[in-house]
């Protein structure tokens, strides 16, 4: 049983609490989010695999550490959005606006990215083993250190600052199958 002062000091972390926060380190797998406002909240370190965030906008928020493994963002804004180091393995990212993204050792493993935007995105040291990117904008994308073993580049658009990025063994696949911008 709590005591008084046990009471209070939940009341009192509860009412100091920042409204951003409260999706932060949560079990969020079951959770209905068609009314919620999404934008800049700190998912960070909480579990939403398998969840429903198509055509969502997002953009701002953390989500850094988070598993979003089998989660459905097709068509989602996620701009300038941190998902740093988070589990994202068959992630559907169809069609989703990642503008200046942090997927920094994210692992995309059998990802869809088809039609995704990556405008500025920082995917260095990410895991895109299997992952399908096509027709990707991957303009200024940043792979350095990434993993891009069986990459479907097909009809993606690159830039020379993109391509300069790419391991050796990448860059003739990419030239091959996608679209110098």
């Amino acid at each position: 049983m709590l005591s008084i002062v046990q009471i209070k000091c939940h009341i009192v972390a509860f009412y100091f609490m920042k409204s951003s926060d409260v999706f932060r380190k949560r079990n969020l797998t079951n959770v209905n989010f068609e009314y919620e406002d999404l934008i800049g909240r700190d998912f960070s370190d909480s579990n939403l695999s398998g969840v429903n965030l198509k055509e969502r906008d997002i953009h701002h928020a953390d989500m850094s550490c988070c598993d979003l493994s089998r989660a459905d963002l097709n068509g989602t804004i996620l701009f300038s959005v941190k998902l740093r180091g988070s589990d994202m393995r068959q992630i559907n990212l169809s069609n989703a606006k990642l503008w200046d993204a942090e997927l920094y050792g994210a692992t995309l493993r059998d990802a869809n990215l088809m039609s995704a935007d990556l405008f500025f995105s920082d995917l260095r040291t990410a895991d895109l083993t299997n992952a399908n990117l096509c027709g990707v904008n991957l303009r200024h994308a940043n792979f350095d250190g990434a993993i891009l073993e069986s990459v479907n580049f097909q009809g993606a658009n690159y830039d020379s600052n993109t391509f300069d990025t790419l391991p050796d063994g990448v860059k003739s696949v990419l030239k091959e199958q996608g679209n110098l911008w």
